[in-house]
């Protein structure tokens, strides 16, 4: 009896593990597309949003995707002419929000957001793969001494949160 217990739990375990969990991670990508070349994102903030821009964003957002890009290794990083596709990104926003707030209303914790247009073109024809009219990263942090280090590293730790959903986006239907 307890052999059969044993044996009945075993083959259990064994259809669970076989069967996931239910979903499935499949490239969303056209079967001709290989490399992609990623231009330098496109600074197209607003003039009156630049208050809380920080200089050279645009290089860090597109060396992160590039950097994510060869960490999958869904799809190669080329020269543009050499690339089955090109990914071209422009900045919309970059913003902060308070999050938390003490009992004098002076923000303790704020959220930065940062936005992008994102379209996904075949180099060969032109023609538009997906366009994602506002992509977003963002990242917390809170409020100390140092605020601008504070700041700073967030806006780095949110680049990276969105060149992480950005190659996602290029390469996985959940």
């Amino acid at each position: 009896m307890k052999n059969m217990r044993q044996v009945g739990v075993w083959v259990l375990m064994t259809a669970m593990i076989l069967s996931g969990c239910g979903y499935t991670r499949k490239t969303v990508l056209p079967r001709n597309i290989k490399t992609i070349y990623v231009e330098t994102v496109k600074n197209k903030l607003k003039v009156e949003d630049i208050y809380a821009y920080q200089p050279g964003l645009e290089m860090d957002i597109t060396n992160a995707v590039i950097r994510r890009l060869h960490q999958d290794g869904t799809v190669k990083v080329a020269e543009q002419k050499n690339a089955d596709a090109i990914l071209k990104t422009d900045l919309l926003a970059f913003e902060q929000e308070g999050l938390r707030f003490n009992q004098l209303e002076e923000v303790k914790e704020y959220r930065l957001f940062i936005v992008v247009k994102l379209r996904l073109v075949d180099a060969k024809t032109g023609d538009l793969i997906w366009e994602e009219p506002n992509f977003t990263g963002d990242n917390e942090f809170y409020v100390t001494s140092v605020t601008s280090i504070g700041e700073q590293k967030a806006a780095m730790d949110a680049v990276d949160r969105l060149a992480y959903n950005i190659v996602d986006r290029i390469v996985e239907d959940w």
